[in-house]
C-alpha cells in the first residue's frame, strides 16, 4: 500500500487548537483570552507547529504510486509541503528474546528497490 506523507497547514492548526490554552495566568491573576488575543496565540502556535512538525499521511492508502503522484500535486497546489510517497512495506524485527516477528512499517518509496521480504522463514 502506498501513501502520501507531508506537512499540510490544516493538521498544524489541529495540533494548535488541541494544545492552546485560552486562558493565561494562573492563581487570582487567571483570566480568559479575547477572541483577537486567542486568534493571535493559535497563529503563533500553528506557525510553531508548521516548522518542527513530522511529515503527517495526508491520503488515503493507494494500490499503485502513480496515484500519489497525482495527489501530491493537488496537495501541493493547496499548500502542502515536504511530500512524499510511502510503502508500508514488511520488516523483520527481533524482539528481546530473539524472536523474529515480521511487521509492516511506512519507509520511503523507491522504485528500484524490491520491497518483498526476503527470509529464511518464507523460503521452501
Amino acid at each position: 500500500m502506498f501513501a502520501v506523507f507531508g506537512i499540510n497547514e490544516a493538521k498544524a492548526r489541529e495540533m494548535a487548537i488541541k494544545k492552546t490554552p485560552k486562558t493565561t495566568g494562573r492563581g487570582a491573576n487567571l483570566r480568559q483570552l479575547t477572541p483577537a488575543e486567542y486568534q493571535e496565540q493559535l497563529a503563533a502556535n500553528t506557525e510553531k507547529y508548521l516548522q518542527k512538525m513530522k511529515p503527517v499521511m495526508l491520503s488515503a492508502e493507494y494500490s499503485m504510486p502513480e496515484t500519489c503522484q497525482q495527489f501530491i500535486a493537488m496537495a501541493i497546489q493547496k499548500g502542502a509541503t515536504r511530500c512524499s510517497v510511502m510503502i508500508k512495506a514488511p520488516v523483520e524485527r527481533k524482539t528481546k528474546g530473539g524472536k523474529t516477528r515480521i511487521s509492516k512499517s511506512w519507509m520511503p518509496y523507491d522504485s528500484k528497490k524490491n520491497y518483498q521480504l526476503q527470509s529464511a522463514l518464507f523460503q521452501g
